[in-house]
């Protein structure tokens, strides 16, 4: 009996010990969720987002920039980024050797992620992949891997015009050229929503109701994708001809005063970043300002033709091709002797010009300059020179202004400068934004249309077998303009080997529809002077743009003789 009530106690004491075990650990559980759900809350509810549950973002298209006939210059095309949750990701590394081999990455590159974002929520680990690939690399299952929709901009002309169409960065963000500049316009905003996701990183479940995105709009421009494709052929294979360091091309449309063919050398292709070099992003059309040379001696005999100083039969004496002011020597390419104000111009003598210059004040050469346009910005593209236009003292210095030294100009102002003869006297707006058909651009009076049409006549001789620009003709058509070669300004110094080749011009000439400027910087075969150089190069490009634009051949009977003047106010 004794032993049935020790082993009754003995019972007792231990059920009495396990159901106070259980006690204890039942009020431990109490006191754990009361712990979890007052002072670990917002913690644990934080965690618990942070696994589960994402703000999904839609990103904004950007906007396609489009050419005046609609054809696509810039556009953004669908890529996948492959992101990851730090604290997810970076726990589960048994599948990251599978996830490397899909992507073709060295697993390390996953470590150096996570060392470099180990106290971040949010971090990319392949940026811009093809669609296919990121959901290969999502069908693996790594934990706290995630797929984010981006656009990659995308430019189908390549190198074609691209320093005026410029760039984005990997966000899809303007950084050069017209991308920058209409950054606001061509950018969208992008929509949100949050979700809930699994352990594997899809999502299964919209918790509220999304901000919608809005993609950005497109930019029309005025330049003709044609034209440019031209263009730039023309200007490579001048370039590479006469073994130059770059060039320019820019053209004009009158008289609306749109840009039609903006392009520059060396390139670049943006979609190949590799090509982009220290300085090949520069839009030389308007960052570069140059000495313009003999294309100012035009304005310098316009100036006199306006003042009534001269006619275009005015005889002067450039014997014997050389002259001094002081100890400076200006000179011709030789022994003009007698020379009326228009062989002045065909022969581009330089004594012919500084001896009627020097008739007149500087300070009326000074003004004519500035109202052409030279010193002023020419447009609002990016990165644009207002070229130099100083006030000059010395004799000499006005002497040498008159025919293109001593002060700057970009590709873009010259051509705007251009403008004055091919519209009978009016300076345009030049303009990057398309114009419907017809638009007649209003500009400002320079030149009396008398004047205007007088120096026409003398351009279009320049570009004839009795001037300097004979390779500038076009088959049909008449042309006129004007020729340069310019020493080359550097730090101040002229370098006596280093040449600028240029050409200024209008055509056709009895009614212009386009003014254009070739430069081409620096070439190092034989040829050297603008006529031989610069000319054949706007002759190539204007007949085609002639054929382009089924522009209306001149009337070769009035054109059958070089001399035959053009009829005054021809531009209607």
């Amino acid at each position: 009996m004794e032993q049935e009530n020790k082993a009754f106690k003995m019972m007792s004491g231990r059920m009495t010990f396990v159901l106070a075990s259980v006690f204890v650990l039942f009020l431990g559980l109490i006191a754990r969720i009361v712990y979890l759900q007052t002072l670990m809350h917002e913690q644990l509810v934080s965690e618990g987002e942070n696994r589960f549950e994402r703000v999904l973002k839609f990103s904004a298209q950007r906007g396609n920039i489009l050419d005046r006939n609609g054809q696509i210059l810039s556009t953004s095309t669908p890529v996948d980024s492959l992101a990851a949750n730090p604290l997810v990701f970076c726990q589960n590394r048994d599948r990251w050797q599978e996830l490397a081999m899909t992507l073709a990455v060295e697993v390390e590159h996953f470590h150096e992620r996570c060392k470099l974002y180990r106290e971040a929520r949010f971090m990319y680990l392949l940026r811009q992949i093809p669609p296919e690939l990121a959901e290969q690399a999502i069908d693996i299952g790594v934990p706290g891997l995630e797929v984010r929709r981006e656009y990659k901009r995308f430019f189908p002309g390549g190198p074609i015009g691209a320093q005026l169409i410029g760039l984005t960065n990997v966000d899809d963000i303007g950084q050069e050229g017209l991308e920058l500049k209409y950054d606001d316009q061509l950018t969208g905003e992008e929509g949100v929503q949050r979700v809930l996701k699994d352990r594997t990183g899809r999502y299964v479940e919209a918790i509220d109701n999304p901000r919608s995105v809005r993609h950005g709009s497109d930019l029309q421009i005025s330049i003709d994708q044609r034209i440019q494709s031209l263009a730039f052929r023309y200007l490579e294979d001048a370039v590479k001809t006469h073994k130059a360091a770059g060039g320019s091309i820019v053209l004009l449309k009158i008289p609306s005063g749109e840009i039609i063919s903006m392009v520059n050398a060396p390139q670049f292709n943006p979609n190949d970043r590799t090509t982009v070099t220290q300085g090949v992003l520069r839009n030389r059309v308007v960052t570069d300002a140059i000495e313009p040379g003999s294309l100012t001696k035009p304005f310098t005999i316009a100036m006199l033709l306006e003042e009534g100083r001269v006619n275009p039969e005015t005889v002067v004496d450039t014997d014997p091709g050389q002259m001094y002011i002081g100890r400076n020597r200006i000179s011709d390419v030789r022994n003009y002797g007698e020379l009326t104000v228009t062989d002045i111009i065909a022969k581009s003598s330089n004594v012919g010009t500084v001896k009627l210059a020097l008739e007149e004040p500087f300070e009326k050469l000074h003004r004519t300059l500035g109202r052409v346009g030279f010193g002023y910005a020419a447009s609002d593209l990016p990165g644009e020179s207002a070229g130099f236009l100083p006030i000059r003292k010395r004799q000499i210095e006005h002497a040498t202004m008159s025919f293109g030294y001593g002060f700057s100009a970009t590709a873009l102002q010259i051509a705007r400068a251009y403008t004055v003869f091919a519209t009978d006297g009016i300076l345009l707006p030049i303009t990057i934004n398309p114009k419907p058909a017809g638009f007649v651009a209003t500009g400002k009076r320079v030149f009396s249309t008398k004047t205007a049409v007088q120096i026409r006549q003398m351009l279009h001789k320049v570009a004839t077998s009795q001037g300097t620009a004979s390779k500038a003709q076009i088959s049909g058509y008449g042309v006129g303009g004007k020729t340069g070669t310019t020493h080359k300004l550097v730090n101040g110094n002229y370098k006596n080997k280093d040449y600028i080749s240029l050409f200024a011009g209008f055509g056709p000439i009895s009614n212009p529809k386009f003014v254009g400027v070739v430069i081409i910087d620096e070439p190092r075969s034989e040829q050297y002077f603008g006529g031989a150089v610069a000319a054949p190069v706007f002759s190539n490009l204007m007949e085609d743009v002639m054929r382009i634009y089924d522009i209306r051949p001149d009337d070769l009977k009035t054109l059958i003789s070089d001399n035959t003047p053009l009829t005054e106010g021809s531009m209607g």
